[in-house]
């Protein structure tokens, strides 16, 4: 077999590589150091990982060498360098969750994720940079995790590192959190792939939370198949947390291929009059034609204001984040950024009866949203209105509209998914002029992730947009 050059393999699919792997073409020794050394050079530019495991990376990989050279194939996973978002707990290694409060915490056993990661056989790279808490919108203390297509641009949202290092070439998978679009954004501003499961569809044990009721965790990827790989390792049922849903085993994988014959995707009609960038509307309209040239059915849908989604997460999401943190808010208040503590204070006193209304409003959303996919296989809209935005930006203004708060722009698409635990896909389908990446997404009903993952990889064959790299400086 002919050897992969060293370019080669740092943009290969977390496929591919397993594949290379398993034929024994390349050893995980020799993958891991490839990854390290590229995350020695890059990471001072990009700031995508908060502490690289670097030793303990090379440990495993040999570990895995010597179970292949006698025969044992752990999983499918086995050998693969990936990494994981700061507030996952790593055994042994520190976990700061982005956080002052959390600096020097070293758990002292994996979060569930990271465990079936390892019983695959994956390498663990090192841990990824997030927003504080991910949920601050800020990193005083760790600093700004920057776009490798323009580093004057941000990643977008919370799980900034792992979009970063998946499309920087620097992990060739990576599991995020979202609360409320933080796995699909970055996916998004950085050209890669990236699903938000079911609710309880993947363990959350071991996580640091953000909001109990809206947090998912889930993978990003080069490709979607690379998605499908890694949900088949971390989905499953998990005594340990108890809102993991007990569901017949899926194989995320098995359908991937069947293409698009017969899927009803539905449009939001509300994307007529929608205040979105121009050139995100022209790559959202083009990947809805590709999909109906191959094959699938467009049908028009009335969908739940995303307003209205807006003000629900936040009269849920709030008093929950204060929840999470009211004992180290009262004893380490000034270990807190002035935005996150923001956030707790208002959660405090929002009224009980807010937050129940909140509740009750989601249960309406949810049920808007099942009967519309009693009528279609997916839904297809935007991620977000605009592509990545300036570092430090607080406001954003589309085209001649006028300017609006940045996070409640933001999570105008993402947060339904969040509030009904629908599963949700971020697909790369374009380049706006300045070179920044776009994106669409998929939205399926509950525990139909496969489905999802069946439609996300029809359009993506009949495109090349996930096939796109950023230029970096040292390559």
């Amino acid at each position: 077999m002919k050897q992969p050059t060293v370019t080669d393999l740092l943009y290969r699919s977390l496929s591919e590589v397993a594949d290379l792997l398993r034929e024994r073409a390349i050893s995980s020794t020799e993958l891991t150091r490839l990854m390290l050394d590229r995350i020695e050079r890059l990471n001072p530019q990009l700031n995508a990982f908060i502490t690289v495991l670097g030793e303990e990376a090379m440990q495993q990989a040999a570990a895995t060498d010597a179970l292949l050279a006698s025969g044992t194939r752990l999983g499918p996973l086995h050998g693969v360098p990936v990494a994981v978002k700061d507030n996952m707990a790593t055994a042994g290694a520190r976990t700061t969750a982005a956080s002052r409060v959390l600096k020097d915490w070293v758990p002292d056993r994996d979060a569930t994720v990271v465990s079936r990661l390892k019983r695959a056989g994956a390498v663990i790279l090192g841990k990824l940079n997030m927003y504080e808490f991910a949920f601050g919108g800020v990193n005083e203390d760790y600093g700004e995790c920057l776009n490798p297509w323009d580093r004057t641009r941000c990643c977008s949202s919370s799980s900034s590192g792992p979009g970063c290092a998946v499309a920087a070439g620097m992990a060739y998978g990576s599991l995020g959190t979202d609360t409320g679009g933080s796995i699909r954004l970055p996916a998004a501003a950085c050209g890669v792939v990236g699903l938000k499961p079911t609710y309880g569809l993947v363990s959350r044990a071991g996580v640091v939370p953000a909001s109990y009721s809206l947090d998912h965790v889930g993978p990003l990827g080069r490709t979607v198949r690379d998605v499908a790989v890694q949900m088949s390792v971390v989905a499953g049922h998990d005594s340990d947390d108890p809102t993991s849903v007990r569901a017949a085993a899926a194989d995320f994988e098995a359908g991937l291929e069947a293409g698009l014959s017969g899927i009803v995707v539905g449009v939001p009609k509300s994307q007529r009059t929608e205040v979105i960038d121009e050139e995100m509307l022209h790559a959202y309209l083009a990947a809805l034609t590709t999909m109906q040239n191959e094959g699938a059915i467009l049908q028009e849908v009335d969908v739940p204001d995303h307003l209205l989604s807006g003000t629900v997460i936040w009269g849920i999401s709030a008093p929950e984040v204060a929840e999470a943190h009211r004992e180290w808010t009262r004893s380490r208040p000034d270990d807190y950024s002035p935005a996150l503590r923001s956030v707790v204070q208002l959660g405090e006193f929002l009224p009980a009866t807010e937050y129940v209304h909140a509740h009750r409003v989601r249960q309406v959303i949810r049920s808007a949203y099942a009967e519309v996919m009693r009528h279609v296989d997916v839904l297809a809209m935007p991620v977000v209105p605009f592509p990545a935005w300036e570092v430090g930006a607080q406001t954003i203004t589309i085209g001649s509209h006028d300017a609006q708060d940045l996070m409640t722009a933001l999570t105008r698409y993402c947060s339904p998914a969040n509030i009904t635990g629908q599963p949700a896909v971020s697909v790369p389908c374009g380049f706006n002029r300045g070179g920044l990446p776009l994106a669409f997404q998929l939205i399926g009903s509950w525990l139909e992730d496969a489905t999802l993952l069946r439609v996300a990889r029809a359009y993506e064959r009949a495109t090349e947009w996930h096939t796109h790299r950023p230029q970096l400086r040292g390559d």
